[in-house]
């Protein structure tokens, strides 16, 4: 079930005044590591729900990949990928260097 715009609104909202009462009682380091978390947790709202039981489509990833790979692989989780090569190389992952090698060999099979 994905969140409503109302329903992001509201969150974003409420994160926005928490980050303004915090401002206010802790120091500026602790401020801007909330206040990066807070990012985080905004950017996160779109991906929620967005897939069949299954984490959003990890950044980086193609909807192609996403479709045909991510959708069926077992390292996709609630939070998104949990494959560290991934995680820092988006598209270099084995199940989607698998399916652009057996992509690129069906087309040069039809060539032939």
């Amino acid at each position: 079930m994905a969140l409503s715009n109302e329903e992001k609104s509201i969150i974003e909202e409420a994160l926005s005044i928490y980050l303004q009462i915090i401002s206010r009682q802790a120091p500026p380091a602790q401020v801007q590591q909330i206040a990066q978390i807070a990012q985080g947790i905004v950017k996160k709202l779109d991906n929620i729900g967005n897939s069949r039981g299954q984490g959003g489509k990890p950044e980086g990833i193609t909807d192609e990949w996403y479709k045909n790979v991510c959708t069926s692989c077992e390292k996709l989780t609630m939070d998104g990928c949990s494959d560290k090569v991934t995680e820092k190389f988006p598209g270099k992952c084995d199940p989607i260097l698998h399916y652009e090698r057996d992509k690129m060999l069906k087309s040069s099979s039809r060539r032939t």
